[in-house]
């Protein structure tokens, strides 16, 4: 009976756990292409409560000038882990692709680190593409 008590214990102590790790959902920009002057709106979700995540930046991987970067994105009003940023493509942004790294941060502050995007240079919590016409 002990030992059924123990697992149970172990088992419930556990499961919150297993459900802290942050995933990414999804991190798209719409639209995928655009020029100078257009608006364009950047959406990254990850899996969990919105209280896991403090601040989520987008990073341009290749830039030929100086901007304020990184890119700071919102939290959803609604309380869903869905981040979002409005902004307009700069006129002197030069054509072709740029990337947007996403870099993230749980609520100590420390970095979220995604497997799928560990080997990242500025951000390791997603990654979005971009063209510039």
């Amino acid at each position: 009976m002990k030992n059924v008590l123990l697992a149970l214990c172990i088992v419930l102590l556990m499961a919150p756990l297993a459900d802290a790790k942050i995933k990414l959902v999804s991190a798209v920009i719409e639209p995928a292409a655009g020029g100078g002057g257009d608006e364009v709106t950047a959406t990254v979700e990850f899996s969990g409560k919105v209280k896991n995540v403090s601040r989520v930046l987008l990073i341009p991987r290749e830039y030929a000038y100086d901007i304020d970067q990184p890119f700071s994105l919102q939290p959803d009003a609604d309380g869903k882990n869905v981040w979002t940023l409005k902004a307009t493509v700069p006129w002197e942004t030069p054509s072709g692709e740029v990337n947007l790294e996403v870099k993230a941060f749980d609520k100590k502050g420390k970095e979220i680190i995604i497997d799928e995007y560990k080997d990242q240079l500025h951000g390791k919590a997603g990654l979005i593409p971009f063209e510039v016409k």
